[in-house]
């Protein structure tokens, strides 16, 4: 018996057996009247339902959520569900604040307009969950767990990193520049709308607080010390999305991980930068494949481990998942902002994002050429 089947078990089957229990588990005299032809039936209809859940990753997914209850209330359902709803009060009130609300919304509207088909799962934590899973087809697990901003306003005010230099660290447009590669071919997306100066999902648990950790983190990093439920907040929060991705890749089978980051202009630093420390070394002719289609277009150069050769999220799925190809880039800042990097550049960040698309349409032998219109 599957996983999901032993918890549909333990769930016995709540959610239709409140009606059927006189018949299916009270084995009376009087259920015993219930003809054989009908608890047939019944029986033939669990089994199906059973099936359904356990043949539907989506469904099989969302069930476990719910019944862990880690999250309290959650949403879920199609991307034209919330885009037609998104100024409805359920969709507005759902979230803790009106600027989370805000940012959530227009990631709506311009994901609603690559694709209204997608199947979509929203937490109040600020996660959410882009679903355009394709049985037995090629399918993608991209991270963009730096790409977010928002900060409670609470812990906002204890901090001492202005708005100003938070945005010149974040991952600005790194859920535009990377997301296509889920919305148009398949896959999962997991965005994050938390910036890392709240929590920094992508370290050690007892480094995610900036700040905490004088052997790596600036001393002078907030005005105010945290409070010990503030702290513990912010750890469940860390705890919440390490229990999403852990279902993700229990639920769903992928062929690739993609960690999606960007990076600041630093001397000497490539357009794009792979991290490839945990990538089983089998897997290794299709970095090169990546590296060389990314070669072959308009990119100075590519780098390999340099500056980042993959961080803890990495580390921790490479552990529980020794054999997944999972790996991480870094885009250039350079290559989309202005040149204070106080804005993007939306033609850039355009082209960036159809760019990932052609280069991870994989060729792994040696013969790949450039395109045709390339002299």
């Amino acid at each position: 018996m599957g996983k999901l089947r032993k918890l549909v078990q333990k769930m016995k089957f709540k959610f239709i057996l409140e009606q059927l229990n006189p018949f299916l588990i009270r084995l009376s005299s009087r259920s015993i009247s219930f003809g054989l032809s009908e608890r047939f039936l019944l029986f033939q209809f669990l089994n199906q339902a059973s099936r359904k859940i356990e043949d539907n990753p989506y469904l099989n997914f969302v069930s476990i959520i719910k019944n862990y209850k880690v999250f309290g209330n959650i949403l879920s359902g199609t991307m034209h569900d919330f885009y037609r709803d998104r100024n409805k009060s359920y969709f507005v009130n759902f979230f803790t604040s009106k600027e989370l609300y805000k940012i959530v919304k227009s990631d709506i509207e311009r994901v609603h307009d690559i694709n209204k088909d997608l199947k979509v799962t929203i937490f109040k934590e600020g996660f959410i969950i882009y679903d355009n899973y394709k049985t037995n087809q090629f399918n993608l697990f991209l991270l963009t767990c730096h790409s977010g901003t928002y900060i409670t306003p609470s812990i906002e005010k204890k901090m001492l990193p202005t708005k100003e230099k938070r945005y010149s660290e974040e991952d600005i447009a790194s859920d535009e520049i990377y997301s296509k590669l889920v919305l148009k071919q398949g896959g999962i997306w997991i965005d994050n709308k938390l910036s890392r100066y709240y929590c920094d999902v992508n370290r050690n648990i007892s480094n995610c607080i900036y700040g905490k950790n004088r052997s790596t983190d600036k001393p002078d990093f907030w005005i105010k010390a945290l409070t010990k439920a503030e702290e513990k907040k912010i750890h469940d929060v860390y705890r919440k999305f390490y229990f999403l991705l852990k279902n993700l890749l229990d639920t769903y089978k992928f062929n690739i991980i993609l960690d999606g980051h960007t990076m600041k202009d630093k001397e000497g630093r490539t357009d794009i930068s792979l991290g490839t420390h945990f990538i089983p070394k089998f897997y290794l002719p299709i970095v090169g494949s990546i590296s060389r289609k990314i070669k072959y277009m308009d990119y100075a150069s590519v780098g390999i481990n340099k500056p980042f050769r993959g961080g803890f999220i990495l580390e921790w799925m490479s552990i529980k998942f020794p054999s997944v190809f999972i790996f991480s880039m870094e885009v250039n800042k350079k290559l989309y902002m202005t040149k204070n990097r106080l804005k993007i550049l939306p033609k850039n960040v355009e082209k960036l994002a159809d760019d990932m698309i052609n280069i991870f349409d994989i060729v792994e032998d040696e013969g790949y050429r450039a395109p045709s219109n390339k002299s």
